[in-house]
């Protein structure tokens, strides 16, 4: 059992669901849809790092390599997630593609909650 890894891998899973289920419904309630738009363009690239990064971390101090090995997939899914999902969705946002940003859009949430699943089964497994 490695404390690191299990405390980072928790606070990557309260980050997600801190941002989804607080930072999201309050930025779009709170900010006119341009403003809100600007910041979540600033917050989404430090977000994807900064989970990327406590994810890579975890991975390199566990103990288990198949926990090791699904770590790295997930920490890889968030840099796809910053690179090219995130710039085809402000692209397809700015050229007016609704049909395209809804599917990337939906992508990009599919792929955040499936982290989300693996973090929470993670813990679950490790029985914290």
């Amino acid at each position: 059992m490695n404390s690191l890894a299990h405390s980072l891998v928790a606070a990557n899973a309260g980050i997600i669901i801190f941002f989804s289920g607080i930072v999201t419904p309050v930025v779009f309630k709170v900010l006119k849809p341009q403003l809100a738009g600007k910041y979540l363009r600033a917050f989404f690239p430090r977000f994807y790092i900064t989970l990327f990064a406590t994810t890579i971390a975890a991975a390199l101090v566990t103990f288990d390599q198949t926990i090791q090995s699904v770590l790295i997939v997930v920490a890889a899914l968030f840099l796809l997630s910053l690179w090219p999902i995130t710039p085809a969705i402000n692209k397809a946002t700015d050229s007016s593609e609704h049909i395209k940003f809804k599917v990337l859009h939906t992508l990009s949430v599919i792929i955040l909650m499936g982290q989300l699943a693996t973090f929470i089964y993670l813990l679950v497994k490790w029985k914290i």
